[in-house]
């Protein structure tokens, strides 16, 4: 099924990233590196939203995704909604936690995974990737119209890779980047910086 046009951002960086911990459901507040990568969303949407001044936005619910939207969007001017299905991936127990005890406590399936996303794709009582990928195919089909998604790093991989037609292996291994917008349509990909 063809998809819509798609300006996807992650939100930008939190003091849990810095201190590698796993976020997950849980949350915690944008750096001032992170506010100046929402700000720099902001310089890139800012000629989009002036010619699509009805371009739909959606944001996570979670406050780092929100608070980058507001600050991407110069929110005074535009609404945002929020879809818990943008939310991130739970990694249920491991939410949370720091990357070397889980390291320490789970070595096989730290391991194993190729980056923390995939990680917490294993947590053995997350959400996991057949859950995520279910949320994410029943929100994108549900899009009419072109919009602005602001979202997190499993998540928006995930997002991108059903939209780009990826394997979920193939889906793994794409980049995350705060501070930047991946555009999307018709299955092809462009990262605006």
């Amino acid at each position: 099924m063809p998809f819509q046009k798609f300006y996807l951002l992650r939100h930008g960086q939190t003091e849990w990233n810095v201190a590698r911990r796993l976020q997950g459901r849980l949350d915690s507040e944008l750096t001032q590196i992170g506010q100046a990568q929402a700000l720099r969303q902001a310089e890139i949407m800012c000629p989009v939203l002036a010619k699509n001044p009805n371009l739909s936005i959606l944001s996570s619910p979670q406050g780092r995704a929100l608070t980058t939207a507001k600050i991407a969007t110069n929110a005074q001017e535009f609404k945002i909604m929020t879809d818990p299905r943008l939310r991130e991936i739970s990694a249920g127990s491991w939410d949370g936690c720091y990357l070397a005890d889980i390291e320490e406590s789970h070595a096989s399936l730290f391991n194993q995974a190729r980056n923390p996303f995939e990680l917490m794709f294993l947590a053995p009582d997350g959400e996991g990737a057949s859950a995520v990928q279910t949320r994410c195919e029943d929100f994108l089909n549900q899009q009419s119209a072109p919009a602005m998604l602001v979202t997190h790093g499993a998540t928006l991989c995930v997002l991108r890779g059903i939209l780009r037609g990826l394997s979920f292996d193939d889906t793994l291994d794409l980049g995350h980047e705060q501070g930047c917008v991946y555009v999307i349509e018709n299955g092809k990909e462009t990262i605006l910086r």
